[in-house]
């Protein structure tokens, strides 16, 4: 997220995980991306659809998600 928007200067990053991976969809969650949307069966894996999910962040989301730095 830092290099993301620091470095990098993005206003935002948009990842796509699948259903399935719900470990992932967690994590994702935790440090600030919210569910944009879904792309309804858009994987078949192993003889079954699974849904797509998109997820995605914005610059001042991550930033205002951060501690900020002690003042002294």
């Amino acid at each position: 997220g830092g290099f993301a928007f620091g470095a990098l200067n993005l206003h935002r990053v948009t990842l796509h995980v699948y259903d399935f991976n719900r470990r992932a969809i967690a994590c994702y969650t935790r440090v600030g991306f919210r569910h944009e949307g879904a792309l309804r069966q858009g994987l078949f894996r192993h003889g079954r659809y699974h849904d797509v999910h998109i997820m995605g962040i914005l610059s001042d989301e991550f930033f205002a998600s951060q501690p900020h730095p002690a003042r002294g």
